[in-house]
C-alpha cells in the first residue's frame, strides 16, 4: 500500500518535531515543569475558592433552616 503525500508530510513533520524536541530536551523539560507548576497552583487556588463557596452556601442553608424552625407559623398548626 503506497504512502500518500499527506501521510508523508505528517510523518516528516513528526520526525522533525521529535528531533527538535530531542535536541532541546533540557529546555523543553524546564518549560514543561514551570508550566505544570503554574497549572497545579492555579488548580489548587480554584479548588480552594470553590470549596469555600460551597461551605458558605451550606452554612447559609443551615441558618435559613434554623430560622424557619424558630419562626412560628402564622396560620397555626394544621387541622387534623
Amino acid at each position: 500500500m503506497p504512502i500518500t503525500r499527506s501521510e508523508l508530510v505528517y510523518l516528516t513533520t513528526g520526525i522533525a518535531v521529535g528531533a527538535l524536541a530531542g535536541a532541546n530536551a533540557d529546555k523543553v523539560k524546564k518549560s514543561l515543569t514551570d508550566l505544570f507548576a503554574l497549572v497545579t497552583e492555579a488548580g489548587g487556588d480554584a479548588y480552594q475558592a470553590a470549596a469555600q463557596k460551597v461551605a458558605e452556601r451550606v452554612e447559609s442553608l443551615k441558618d435559613t433552616l434554623a430560622e424557619a424552625k424558630q419562626t412560628p407559623d402564622p396560620a397555626g398548626p394544621p387541622a387534623a
